[in-house]
């Protein structure tokens, strides 16, 4: 079985989109920098009802952000947090179509954005969702899906592992 199809069925059994939304993608982020993307993604996160605001969702991405980039390669940043005022796991995607320096470890710029914030006491469930991510996000064939998607819903169906 191939890696992309083993990352999508894993992606199926999770179902990342219950943790995301319509609300929460943005598919045009107007940021030129690092610091203002990721205050666009905590401005999404804070759409959420889970999530008590944006200034608590920017301090916790940002907070984590200082230790080391979450530019992970391929031109994908994981902007992560764990935060008290988080109810429960949620995921935002913003894609900049300019890029941004990330200070990413293949230095490449950074376009597509996927924002995890998470309650402080779920630390294995904010694991199991990197680590599903990742996946997800090896296969070139599924990171297309995020450079050619228009609508808010084929993220959501690329969280999914739908094509």
């Amino acid at each position: 079985m191939g890696s992309e199809l083993a990352a999508r069925l894993a992606a199926r059994h999770l179902k990342l989109a219950q943790f995301c939304g319509f609300d929460l993608v943005e598919l045009n982020l107007k940021s030129k920098g690092k610091k203002g993307v990721i205050k666009e993604i905590a401005n999404l996160l804070a759409k959420s009802h889970n999530v008590e605001s944006e200034e608590a969702a920017f301090e916790a991405l940002i907070e984590r952000e200082n230790l080391a980039s979450t530019g992970i390669g391929y031109g994908i940043a994981v902007p992560h947090g764990k935060s008290q005022h988080c109810k429960g796991l949620t995921i935002a995607f913003g894609r900049s179509i300019k890029g941004v320096n990330f200070g990413s470890i293949d230095g490449a710029p950074v376009h597509y954005l996927f924002g995890i914030l998470v309650p402080i006491t779920s630390v294995q469930l904010h694991l199991q969702i990197m680590a599903s991510l990742s996946l997800l996000l090896q296969g070139e064939k599924n990171r297309k899906c995020l450079e050619i998607a228009q609508f808010p819903q084929e993220i959501l169906d690329f969280l999914d592992g739908k094509e």
